[in-house]
């Protein structure tokens, strides 16, 4: 449970601190983070809830896009980094290249 309190609060800070103006580096994980398939699917579950309750909160799709990207589900993924970047959310370059690459499609 730690886990996805920490991931959804990273995804969380990270969307809302990136503004169009505003270029502040992504944080650096030395460690990579393991999460299980059901702590996926958790998290998938809790940003679905809120994003039916404000549908236009940008940090959910942000974040369940990233565990769509995790769970190999690419078509959901880019559904909701569109969606997230309509309603003002930048994603990384190195992630949307990484979702490129994985999906072999392009934008």
């Amino acid at each position: 449970m730690k886990k996805i309190i920490v991931l959804l609060c990273l995804g969380l800070i990270g969307c809302a601190t990136v503004t169009q103006e505003s270029k502040i580096p992504p944080p650096v994980i030395e460690k990579p983070i393991v999460v299980s398939e059901a702590e996926i699917n958790s998290i998938i579950s809790i940003f679905s809830e809120a994003i039916k309750k404000s549908p236009n909160f940008a940090g959910g799709y942000y974040n369940r896009a990233v565990a769509y990207f995790y769970k190999n589900k690419y078509e959901q993924c880019w559904q909701d980094v569109y969606m997230a970047e309509s309603l003002g959310c930048k994603f990384s370059a190195n992630f949307l290249e990484s979702l490129k690459k994985a999906s072999r499609r392009e934008r």
